[in-house]
C-alpha cells in the first residue's frame, strides 16, 4: 500500500440476536499478522455438496471484536491526527455495510480528534479567537445540504474559485473554541442527517456526511491544517431494499455510484504517489470526490480508509465486498488469498 494511505479493518461484535436467528460468526481477525479471514459457506453446482472458501485479506491494521475504540484511534488513525496537529491535512473515510459500526467508530474518532486538536476549555487563541472552524454537510445523490444551518434542507452549490479550490458556496463555517463545543456541534448536525429504514438497519444513513475541521496554519506552513472525516453511506445490495419505493432504489444506486467514484479516485491517487506519469485523479466524477479535491492535491495529505465488518454469516457477501473495495483503494488487491 502507499505510504500515505493506510487501510484499517474493524470487526464489530457478534450480537446475541444474530446467534438466536441461527447466524454464524464467519469473520476471523488475526491482529498479529494484520489479516482478516472471511469463511464463506458455499454449495457445489449440483446442490448436493458443501464447502467453505476462506478469503484472507491483508491490512495495515486489523482490529478484532474485542478491540476498543481507543485502540482504533491510537494504532489506527493516530498518525493522521498527529499529522493535522503538525499542520498537515488528513482525510479519514469510514466504509462498510449498513449496520457494521461505521457511525459508532466515527464517533470515537471525532472524540479523539477533539481531545488532540482543540483545547479542553475556552478559546484557543487566548484573546477570544476561535481555535478552529467547522463545516459539516451531507451529500445525497447530487444534492448538498448544510447540516450546520439553522433551517433544515439548506442546499449548497459547488463552485471552483480562482485558485482552483472547490467551495461549497453558502456552507456555514462555525467557529469552535474547544473540544466539547466541537462535539456538541457535531451531535446537532448529525440529528439533521437523512436516514431511512432498510433491510439491514432501521436508521440507515442515506447520505455521505463530510465533516471538515480547519485549524490555523502551523509555523512554516502556507495552508491551514485540516481534518476531513467522511462517513460514507452504507453500501447495499438490491436485495436489502427490495421492498422500497423506486425513489429509495434510485437513492441506493446513487450511493453505490458515488462510492465507486471515490474508489477510483483513491486508486489513482495512490498511483500518483508511486510516481506514475500521466495519471490524473478523476475527482470531478461525483460531488463527493469534488469536495475532496484539496485532499487529493495537497502534498502533506495523509489518508486512512477504515472498513467495518459485520461478522454474521447473513452478511458474508457484504464483508467480502467491503474488504475487496478497501484493498483496491490502497492498490493492494494482491494481498487477497483464497483457500478451499
Amino acid at each position: 500500500a502507499s505510504r500515505r494511505v493506510r487501510v484499517l479493518v474493524r470487526k464489530r461484535p457478534f450480537f446475541a440476536y444474530e446467534d438466536e436467528r441461527g447466524d454464524l460468526d464467519v469473520v476471523s481477525v488475526h491482529e498479529g499478522r494484520r489479516a482478516v479471514v472471511v469463511h464463506n459457506c458455499c454449495m457445489y453446482p449440483d446442490l448436493r455438496g458443501m464447502y467453505v472458501r476462506h478469503a484472507e485479506f491483508g491490512a495495515c491494521e486489523a482490529f478484532g471484536a474485542a478491540a476498543t475504540t481507543a485502540e482504533v484511534c491510537e494504532r489506527g488513525v493516530g498518525a493522521e491526527l498527529r499529522n493535522v496537529a503538525a499542520g498537515g491535512c488528513s482525510t479519514i473515510f469510514m466504509y462498510g455495510q449498513t449496520g457494521s459500526g461505521k457511525t459508532f467508530t466515527m464517533a470515537g474518532i471525532e472524540a479523539a480528534a477533539a481531545a488532540m486538536l482543540l483545547p479542553r476549555d475556552g478559546g484557543g487563541g487566548g484573546d477570544g479567537a476561535a481555535a478552529g472552524h467547522l463545516s459539516y454537510f451531507e451529500i445525497a445523490g447530487t444534492k448538498l445540504v448544510d447540516l450546520l444551518a439553522a433551517g433544515k434542507n439548506q442546499e449548497l452549490s459547488l463552485k471552483q474559485d480562482k485558485d482552483g479550490k472547490v467551495q461549497a458556496v453558502g456552507a456555514r463555517q462555525l467557529p469552535v473554541s474547544d473540544g466539547p463545543e466541537l462535539l456538541r456541534a457535531l451531535a446537532s448536525a448529525k440529528s439533521r442527517r437523512a436516514t431511512q429504514a432498510t433491510g439491514a438497519n432501521s436508521v440507515s444513513s442515506r447520505s455521505h456526511a463530510v465533516c471538515r475541521l480547519t485549524l490555523p496554519a502551523a509555523p512554516g506552513k502556507r495552508r491551514p491544517a485540516a481534518l476531513v472525516l467522511v462517513d460514507c453511506a452504507g453500501s447495499e445490495r438490491k436485495e436489502d431494499s427490495a421492498h422500497h419505493s423506486a425513489e429509495r432504489r434510485r437513492e441506493g444506486a446513487e450511493i453505490n455510484q458515488s462510492l465507486h467514484a471515490l474508489k477510483e479516485c483513491m486508486r489513482t491517487w495512490t498511483m500518483v504517489e508511486e510516481g506514475r506519469v500521466g495519471v490524473h485523479v478523476p475527482y470531478r466524477s461525483s460531488p463527493l470526490t469534488r469536495v475532496l479535491k484539496e485532499s487529493f492535491t495537497r502534498r502533506d495529505t495523509l489518508m486512512a480508509v477504515v472498513g467495518t465488518l459485520s461478522p454474521a454469516s447473513q452478511d458474508t457477501e457484504h464483508s467480502i465486498c467491503t474488504l475487496k473495495t478497501i484493498t483496491a483503494i490502497a492498490a493492494s488487491g494482491g494481498s487477497m488469498r483464497e483457500t478451499k
